[in-house]
């Protein structure tokens, strides 16, 4: 064999135990392939003369196939650089590159089956990856499902014993030489993933991965959390919220939307960005998710409603909204449901009333209003009531139902083109568990109980699988991964308050952002006009403002704020944490997360302008006693601006806006950027 035939390098890294280093490459060398590959091993500056010896005996035995490099002490990612250097100077033709461990074993025909997958797919697969059959302590883990973006953010299912392409390679993906305790090959492959690639799993490759006690010991006892931290900051352009975020949307795995008026089920985070299927192919899909992972392929927070109220919804830009406000009631019930009223005004008009069901226990759903139009639950919950006695209630890696009965709203909507009330979901629900027991039958899967093999990658999507670990909020809200996105928080959403929003909104639109109405209060009006100035209208009533608690109030600096419970500041977190900026039109709600916005890298604006029932005074009050966690301030008149400077707020976050002449710098300083009349400080969107 020539070394410019050479197609693909087996790259075997070997410190100490030579015996296993022996098993691993006689397996290397016993690969069938219909083209000329190479083992590389490298010795990395192990003390054994047991270990140099086995090597260099191979390198004799195989001349021109097995290649043996010593090297100073530099630790397994180094070692690993080494042999892909020589690799890519010794074999002009190579096309791929195969991590084998030397202490793991491989199947014969693995190197065929990964060199094969690769030459079969495009130039965005960077990487092919197999399951994990272990050995010593047995298990199997199951790596199969289209490779998921998302995924790989918060769990390696990439083993170090893949494949890497030489484009991949040609890109510039190494391995980090400062990881010395572990997990360097989910790090390796991220950097493809920041470049651009993606995995393509491999399946009956036939990879044996050998578990040893004192392994399964080091492991347990490793920190991860340093580990992980080193891999979010180093690559932070992946670990964002917007970034997140996005891959999500591009997933489609949050939401399975059934509409029981046309029998079919939309899969989608985002409005806009969605796959329409069969109900039977989505509850096979929900049963399947216990079994096999495949991860994303079903979302796991299922709602109901008609096909024409979503579009109703959709047509007055209040779909997100509702959705949004749906799910957030589900991070802490069973199930949720909205009854949605409808009523002739020349305004438009949103009116919210939250009432909770009785609590129950875990794995019993209350029933919903027999008036309620859309309703929302977890489908593991609803897989769990179904199947008691099966492995989605017993398996941990379904979540245990909480026993918090259920979340249900009263929705009333004033509008000029108010139509007829919308049809109720109840017997839509009733429906869904009647074919789900069918299609369950027909599959065989109504008692169903897990195997016995790893199956931790198993279930269906939900939002926080990822948010909670990455962000410490428990989700994000879909609509605001779009580019320049604005969010404009209003506590209280009155005709003046949401008319003073607008004339923002406007001026941020002419500059190309994309400008939404959240409201946090239990109430909306505005004139329809006025409404359309923005693309997304979102409106969370949050308990603490217009529940039980809505009275209870504390005092900070002198401010008197809502008393915000933890859950709700969470919620509100979840709201804004995907925006490019967001702007507190005297909102307390957004005071009191602002800094925790800052954290998320989110651009945070408060605009104060004259309002009838709080006083000039108690605004910069307000404001003044949060104003460290704003990165400007936007005044509506000039005592507002005397108050801020006497209240010491710095000059270079003051800006003097007044409907006629825009915005203005309240202080000299370098300001050239125009926001349609609006200037500003360096500060982007």
């Amino acid at each position: 064999m020539m070394e410019a035939d050479v197609r693909a390098v087996i790259l075997v890294p070997t410190y100490g135990q030579p015996g296993l280093a022996a098993e691993a490459l006689h397996t290397a060398i016993a690969q069938k392939t219909e083209f000329a590959f190479a083992v590389v091993v490298v010795n990395d500056g192990c003390l054994s003369p047991e270990t140099h010896e086995i090597c260099l005996n191979f390198a004799a035995a195989y001349p021109g196939k097995v290649f043996y490099l010593k090297k100073a002490n530099g630790g397994l990612s180094a070692a690993r650089n080494s042999g892909l250097e020589f690799a890519l100077a010794a074999f002009p033709a190579l096309e791929a590159v195969y991590f084998l461990d030397s202490d793991n074993h491989i199947g014969p025909l693995l190197l065929q089956r990964m060199v094969d997958a690769l030459r079969s797919s495009d130039e965005t697969i960077g990487w092919a990856y197999a399951d994990v059959d272990k050995f010593g302590f047995a298990s199997f883990s199951d790596m199969s499902g289209p490779y998921s973006p998302l995924e790989h953010l918060f769990r390696s299912f990439c083993e170090a014993g893949s494949t890497v392409s030489r484009r991949m390679l040609d890109a510039g993906a190494r391995f980090d030489t400062a990881m010395r305790k572990g997990v360097e090959d989910w790090d390796f492959w991220l950097q493809g993933l920041g470049k651009g690639f993606r995995g393509v799993h491999v399946a009956d490759a036939g990879f044996r991965y050998r578990r040893r006690g004192e392994s399964m010991l080091v492991e347990a006892e490793r920190d991860f959390a340093p580990i992980l931290n080193y891999i979010r900051g180093k690559h932070a352009q992946l670990y964002n919220v917007k970034s997140v975020l996005r891959l999500e949307i591009e997933a489609r795995t949050r939401y399975a939307v059934h509409h029981p008026d046309t029998g079919l089920v939309r899969c989608m985070t985002a409005a806009g960005t969605s796959e329409l299927i069969a109900l039977d192919d989505y509850l096979v899909r929900l049963m399947r998710a216990a079994e096999r992972p495949d991860y994303g392929h079903c979302p796991g927070h299922l709602i109901l409603m008609d096909q024409t109220l979503y579009d109703t919804l959709a047509d007055w830009r209040l779909l997100s909204g509702v959705l949004w406000t749906l799910e957030c009631a589900v991070m802490h019930a069973a199930i949720a449901a909205c009854s949605i009223t409808l009523r002739p005004s020349q305004h438009r008009t949103m009116s919210w009333r939250a009432a909770s069901a009785s609590r129950f226990t875990a794995q019993h759903i209350p029933s919903p209003p027999e008036t309620a139009q859309i309703l929302a639950i977890e489908a593991g919950a609803l897989l769990a009531q179904q199947f008691p006695d099966g492995a989605f209630a017993t398996g941990n890696h379904w979540h245990a139902v909480k026993p918090l009965g259920g979340r249900f709203f009263d929705l009333e909507i004033g509008c000029a083109d108010a139509g007829a009330a919308p049809r109720s979901a109840a017997e839509g629900l009733a429906s869904l568990q009647r074919r789900l027991n069918e299609v369950s039958a027909r599959e065989g899967r109504a008692l169903w109980r897990a195997a016995e093999h790893d199956r931790y990658r198993a279930r269906a999507a939900v939002p926080r699988d990822f948010y909670p670990e990455l962000f410490e909020t428990p989700s994000a809200f879909p609509a605001a991964a779009l580019d320049r996105s604005v969010a404009l928080v209003v506590d209280e959403a009155t005709p003046a308050a949401i008319a003073a929003a607008a004339r923002l909104a406007e001026a941020l639109r002419a500059e190309g952002c994309v400008p939404h109405l959240v409201t946090f209060g239990a109430q909306l009006s505005s004139a329809a006009e006025t409404l359309e100035t923005f693309r997304e209208i979102v409106s969370l009533p949050l308990d603490s403002l217009c529940g039980a608690g809505a009275r209870t109030r504390r005092s900070y600096l002198g401010t008197s704020l809502p008393l915000l419970e933890g859950r709700d500041g969470q919620s509100a977190l979840a709201t804004l944490a995907a925006y490019s900026r967001v702007v507190s039109v005297g909102s307390p709600v957004l005071h009191q997360i602002a800094g925790a916005l800052r954290r998320l890298k989110v651009e945070t604006w408060a605009l104060l302008v004259p309002q009838e029932n709080q006083s000039a005074l108690d605004m910069v009050t307000a404001c003044s006693a949060f104003e460290q966690a704003y990165d400007a301030i936007l005044l509506g008149t000039e005592e507002m601006l005397h108050l801020c400077r006497a209240f010491g707020i710095p000059a270079r976050k003051l800006r003097l806006r007044s409907d006629t002449a825009g915005v203005r710098a309240a202080a000299p300083s370098s300001l050239d950027l125009t926001m349609s009349g609006i200037q500003r400080e360096k500060v982007s969107v």
